[in-house]
């Protein structure tokens, strides 16, 4: 049985530990409020120009020609990308529940049906421990590996982001892009989700997979949008503009998403450890109480036996 010098030493390291599981819970709870204000206020942007962009696609001439057509069209006729780049959302640090794990769970378990259909992924990771993880258990080509932008997302870092996968899917190295991430539903729940970056396109809930292989379906927005819209210059001209910053628009969204579902784990994660603390520093409490008393009983004991000695 441990003596109370022991027991004590225990009991001061578990509060110590609470004292700093408490700060934490307090500092992501005060950042998690400022990081869901600005899911919240970016979502309807976001919306809108996806319906803009899928609005203007349908009023292109048949003969119009682009970079930015040459990335949409083969994508949006139902052409099966056989060569995706797939950017994984993480964070950069730990001590936030599941959030990492489920994240990096997510991602090797799409890469293990992928490499069945004989589809080649290439994987962008944003944030450390995906990083770390993928290169270690990952068996696809990791293309870029982004870190110090999970905590504080700024547009200068989705513009990264798009910047390395466009790079790729211009020069012929990759044939489509989607984002796997997690979005935030509440303070005590979040979703992993994939993501696709083409405009009018969208990942169906049964997942990647069946958005590979089955022809895909555009928004129904570019399919019943009403009334006349003026374009000026021309339509191409608008979506050449629109494109680049519809991209970094729904990275930036992403980024925020993850951000936010991060620091409300982390908020979870951190109280439940403060309540545990609580429960092992009562328990701890109680076996020092009951070693003590023990000790003491002991010390009487012994003293009575002695007294009766001398008689």
């Amino acid at each position: 049985m441990a003596n109370l010098k022991d027991i004590r030493r225990r009991i001061k390291s578990v509060k110590n530990t609470q004292k700093i599981t408490q700060a934490m819970r307090m500092v992501a709870a005060a950042k998690v409020k400022r990081a869901e204000h600005k899911v919240k206020a970016i979502r309807p942007y976001s919306q809108s120009l996806q319906d803009v962009l899928a609005q203007v696609a349908t009023t292109l001439p048949d003969n119009a020609e682009s970079p930015i057509l040459t990335w949409l069209k083969p994508l949006a006729e139902g052409t099966q990308p056989k060569n995706p780049i797939i950017v994984v959302m993480s964070s950069d640090r730990g001590l936030c529940g599941s959030f990492n794990s489920s994240v990096v769970r997510q991602a090797l378990k799409l890469e293990q049906h992928l490499l069945a259909q004989s589809i080649t992924p290439q994987f962008i990771t944003v944030g450390r421990k995906v990083t770390f993880a993928m290169k270690r258990y990952g068996k696809s080509p990791i293309l870029a590996t982004l870190a110090d932008m999970t905590a504080a997302p700024s547009l200068a870092d989705a513009r990264a982001i798009v910047q390395t996968a466009s790079k790729a899917f211009l020069a012929g190295d990759a044939d489509d892009v989607v984002v796997l991430s997690t979005h935030f539903r509440s303070l005590i729940s979040y979703k992993v989700l994939l993501t696709s970056l083409v405009p009018g396109r969208a990942v169906p809930a049964s997942g990647y997979l069946d958005y590979l292989l089955a022809t895909p379906k555009t928004t129904e927005t570019s399919k019943t949008a009403t009334g006349e819209s003026l374009l000026e210059p021309n339509p191409l001209a608008v979506l050449e503009q629109a494109v680049p910053l519809y991209l970094v628009n729904q990275v930036y969204t992403l980024l925020l998403e993850s951000a936010a579902s991060e620091l409300a784990a982390r908020m979870t994660a951190m109280a439940s450890a403060t309540k545990n603390a609580s429960e092992m520093i009562g328990k701890l409490t109680i076996q020092y109480n009951k070693v003590r008393q023990a000790a003491i009983t002991q010390e009487i004991l012994e003293i009575v036996s002695g007294a009766q000695a001398l008689v």
